[in-house]
């Protein structure tokens, strides 16, 4: 998760740019007609469909003047330096050694912040990704093993790295598994009130995974997010 910290939105952006691994962009293989999972899957092109408009990421936010600061189709990875990579998953989406090996093909994803050019304090925060799997098999089977491995990171604290400063230590929330989607939040020691929500849920060959920052947030709204995506992903 980004922690809240002045003027270290371009760096952290560097970050994210530097540290991404190539993703597979691959061809949609035939489709799963076996069982629950006889609907074709997505092609990789229809990802970027997927994905919310900025007005929608705001309004889930309560926000009014969150933009994109990058489109990704490649993995974040944050891995170095955390304190435990069992909360790798909870700490962000689409990272690289949360999904390695799990035969993902591409993924699509945003990030974006209400802050101005890294001058002003950003008080909201949000990265939606997907991510596409061969088949709906594969999709389920990917959530099948966060089911797993999220409750790890459940109740408890983790670090991440913050160069030249402390390392920023994150508060996780119980891990829940309803409905079909993993959640969760964190908030940020000393960081007056600054708490993420995580949320993860599968639909046909496709992973939706969102993560939402703010001060204060409506409700669920990295859920809302990604059940706004999930209602996409019925329509296509």
């Amino acid at each position: 998760m980004r922690q809240q910290i002045t003027m270290l939105l371009l760096t952290g952006a560097c970050a994210l740019v530097a540290g991404c691994t190539d993703n597979v962009t691959g061809k949609a293989l035939p489709a799963d007609t076996s069982g629950p999972y006889a609907e074709p899957p997505l092609p990789v092109s229809a990802l970027g469909g997927l994905l919310l408009d900025v007005g929608q990421i705001n309004s889930a936010l309560g926000a009014t003047s969150m933009k994109i600061w990058f489109d990704a189709a490649k993995m974040w990875d944050w891995s170095a330096g955390m304190s435990d990579r069992n909360c790798l998953a909870v700490d962000g989406p689409a990272q690289d050694k949360v999904y390695a090996d799990t035969g993902w093909t591409a993924m699509r994803g945003q990030r974006l912040d209400d802050s101005v050019d890294g001058s002003k304090r950003r008080d909201h925060y949000a990265i939606q990704a997907v991510v596409a799997f061969p088949s709906g098999r594969d999709a389920a089977a990917f959530f099948k093993s966060s089911t797993q491995s999220w409750p790890a990171c459940s109740n408890r604290q983790f670090s991440d790295p913050n160069p030249g400063r402390p390392d920023t230590v994150w508060t996780v929330a119980q891990v829940s598994a309803r409905d079909g989607t993993l959640s969760t939040s964190e908030v940020q020691e000393d960081g007056n009130g600054w708490t993420c929500q995580r949320a993860l849920t599968v639909r046909n060959n496709v992973a939706i995974d969102i993560a939402t920052c703010a001060y204060t947030q409506p409700g669920s709204a990295a859920k809302d997010i990604a059940m706004q995506i999930a209602a996409k992903m019925a329509r296509h």
